[in-house]
């Protein structure tokens, strides 16, 4: 029995061992697993890795590339002109004598003393309102275009939609401004005075002032800002027969209640007359003068940004959100007109000449388009002129489109696609 215990003891001894040895082994197996599995990992680390790094250089010579081809067709689009204009199609719309024909964003209005409509580039009418006017006027901000009478009492607002609503003033119109929020700004004439509204699209007074020519002046310009946060008057003073002009510039928000009549600045400009003023946006603004041009900025208090004095008579003066355009005869021999264009950091980017007589004109992100009843002038900022010359069927409007070749022409009888070659 004994031996058998000690069989057993030893059978028993013998097993552990070998469980000792199995396990052993497992272990370095399992080890060895570990090592190929790590070895693995970091293979397929560095795989990756480099897989990532060829997907990062690939993703950045496609942008590379593209950015070259972006380049590339820029300068050739800016270089290349045009020799003339092709017809992609056209709508047949009959517009009377006698009706203005104005752009508005990638439509157009036509109105005359009974109404004023919002028609597409397919003939096809987005909304018309009927009045009667002895002198309608139109101001156009963003999305919302403003109409009224000169002496009327009445000033509707439409967006590119839709009719919005009308204003009733109770007192005869002198000038209006309309802002891209919806925002109106109203010169009445008042019987001692000359007060100043602003109303927002459901007609509601926001706030007004009242103006004199003993305490502010006569107002000849207004201005509203996109947001209608700020506006801005232009005043005519007379004093002992000599005479100045001052802008001020007003907060109608939280800031400008601690104000008073929320007169945020205002500069005086001597022996001038400030006949223009306008917002860029919401914190900028440009005024021009019978002698000078001068920028302001600001998102609560406008201040002054720069003044450009100027030697030669101004014939019109233009401006967008990005430039302002002034136009002089020529000071050289071989053309007729002249044009300074500045951006509101007041500097002058480029002077182009020209001989057209120009109807109207627009700026189209970096060019500059003139036209008259015939021709059309389209000029590149700071580079040269892309097209000089004619086209057939007469030109009331012209709207820019997505393609910088393609334009929508609007004629008496016809709106036309057209393309430049």
């Amino acid at each position: 029995m004994k031996n058998d215990q000690g069989n057993i003891r030893e059978f028993k001894r013998s097993n552990t061992g070998r469980k000792s040895d199995s396990k052993s082994n497992t272990q370095k197996n399992a080890s060895a697993k570990d090592r190929l599995f790590d070895e693995f990992n970091k293979k397929r680390a560095g795989h990756e890795v480099s897989k990532m790094i060829w997907i990062s250089a690939g993703i950045l010579g496609f942008i590379l590339l593209v950015s070259v081809f972006f380049i590339v067709s820029r300068a050739i689009f800016k270089g290349k002109e045009y020799i003339g204009a092709t017809e992609v199609s056209s709508v047949e719309f009959f517009i009377s004598t006698g009706s203005k024909v104005q752009r508005f964003k990638n439509n157009f209005i036509v109105y005359n003393s009974d109404g004023i409509k919002c028609v597409n580039n397919k003939g096809e009418q987005i909304w018309n309102e009927a009045f009667q006017m002895q002198k309608p006027l139109v101001d156009i901000s963003g999305d919302i275009v403003a109409v009224a009478d000169y002496n009327g009492g009445t000033i509707y607002i439409m967006d590119d939609k839709t009719v919005l609503g009308k204003i009733d003033t109770g007192m005869p119109i002198r000038k209006f401004k309309a802002s891209a929020s919806g925002y109106i700004m109203a010169i009445l004439d008042g019987t001692s005075n000359t007060p100043i509204y602003v109303y927002d699209t459901s007609g509601k007074e926001m706030l007004f002032f009242n103006t004199t020519m003993k305490g502010y002046g006569y107002p000849l310009e207004i201005a509203i800002s996109d947001n209608g946060v700020l506006g801005a008057v232009s005043y005519l003073n007379v004093d002992k027969g000599s005479f100045f002009s001052s802008v001020g510039f007003y907060n109608f928000g939280e800031v400008g209640q601690n104000y008073q009549d929320s007169l945020m600045s205002s500069y005086i400009y001597q022996s001038a007359l400030v006949p223009e003023i306008n917002f860029s946006g919401s914190n900028k603004a440009v005024a021009v003068a019978d002698n000078r041009l001068m920028f302001y900025s600001g998102d609560q208090l406008p201040q002054s940004a720069g003044d450009i004095l100027l030697s030669d008579k101004i014939l019109s003066f233009h401006e967008d959100e990005k430039y302002a355009v002034l136009f002089f005869d020529s000071d050289k021999s071989e053309h007729r007109y002249r044009a300074e264009i500045y951006d509101y950091d007041a500097k002058l980017k480029d002077t182009m000449y020209f001989d057209i007589e120009y109807n109207d004109m627009f700026i189209d992100g970096d060019r500059i388009v003139l036209y008259n009843n015939e021709e059309v002038l389209i000029h590149i900022i700071g580079g040269k002129d892309k097209f000089v010359g004619n086209l057939e069927g007469g030109i009331l409007t012209l709207i820019p489109t997505s393609s910088p070749k393609r334009f929508i022409q609007v004629t008496p009888s016809y709106i036309k696609t057209i393309e430049f070659n």
